[in-house]
């Protein structure tokens, strides 16, 4: 996805380039976005990108791992600050995470990846994967395992609560494509992604 000699970039030239190539895959979609205007909006040049990413790919894989990471820790503190109560912290999460995809200006971003280059987010390989695992990733999971408080749910295994959380992202990612393909107000969108959050976790029996 990105080499070490990129991580090991200082903060402020790491994030110039995260922005160049967020702007660039914001305003084109995949195919038609430029590793020249990369490369000139971030103020390096193209040896040095090649350096850092290989090629385009790799860095927009990159940028959907970061914005990822982004959203992860945001669900993390949510949990945290809710004493580990997953449906609180899911709801507050998705009516941000929503507001966010929807107004944020990377907003071609999100919708050029949820539509067209899903598979980055669940594909085999993708960031959602539950079959896509390594050391980082075990840890990561192991941090919501840490904090969720499992004493109200009908499972004691760490496994399944993690399959729950993957279930349930990935039914409101598929809320908001259809959002975007059926051009969906905000208000409708989370709306439906409520209710599923809602049957997902109390059920739909009465």
């Amino acid at each position: 996805m990105c080499s070490s000699t990129f991580l090991n970039l200082d903060k402020e030239k790491k994030d110039r380039i995260i922005e160049a190539a967020l702007n660039e895959f914001s305003k084109q979609d995949f195919g038609d976005a430029s590793i020249t205007n990369i490369v000139k909006k971030a103020g390096i040049s193209r040896g040095s990108f090649y350096q850092y990413f290989g090629n385009k790919e790799n860095i927009y894989k990159y940028l959907v791992h970061y914005l990822y990471v982004h959203h992860r820790n945001d669900l993390l503190h949510l949990l945290i600050e809710n004493s580990g109560d997953l449906y609180q912290s899911m709801m507050q999460f998705f009516d941000a995470y929503i507001d966010e995809v929807v107004h944020s200006k990377y907003f071609s971003f999100y919708k050029n990846t949820f539509l067209y280059v899903n598979h980055h987010l669940v594909g085999q390989e993708g960031i959602f994967s539950l079959s896509h695992q390594n050391r980082n990733r075990e840890e990561e999971q192991l941090q919501f395992i840490d904090v969720i408080n499992i004493e109200n749910l009908k499972t004691d295994s760490s496994k399944e609560v993690l399959e729950y959380i993957y279930f349930i992202v990935n039914t409101i990612h598929h809320m908001i494509i259809d959002g975007f393909v059926n051009d969906l107000s905000v208000e409708e969108i989370k709306g439906k992604s409520f209710r599923a959050v809602d049957w997902f976790y109390h059920g739909i029996e009465k």
